[in-house]
């Protein structure tokens, strides 16, 4: 199946977005490293609040780019980036959730 080459600046624009969006409402992978979620369940709320955050707005740009093209890809591509990263983010949360 052919792609369309007037779909691959809206996708790509709708990829790079929810990279973008992950990174300003979510802390550094590394200031995640140094918290314990054990010990800090409000860091762990923030985190999630900005993956909603971020999720949405992703999706949200995904949907536009769908509807200005009439094609399902950029949604489809802005929902699977928008999985990967919350999966990214959740496993270093989870990296470093140690009982004490």
């Amino acid at each position: 199946m052919p792609i369309d080459p007037g779909l691959i600046g809206p996708t790509t624009m709708g990829l790079t977005q929810s990279i973008s969006l992950f990174q300003g409402f979510l802390p550094k992978f590394n200031d995640i490293r140094k918290e314990n979620p054990m010990t800090n369940p409000d860091f762990v709320s923030d985190v999630r609040m900005g993956e909603l955050a971020a999720s949405l707005l992703t999706i949200g740009i995904g949907a536009i780019m769908s509807s200005l093209t009439g094609s399902p890809y950029p949604t489809m591509i802005a929902f699977i980036s928008a999985v990967g990263l919350i999966l990214l983010y959740e496993s270093a949360l989870r990296a470093n959730a140690t009982v004490e």
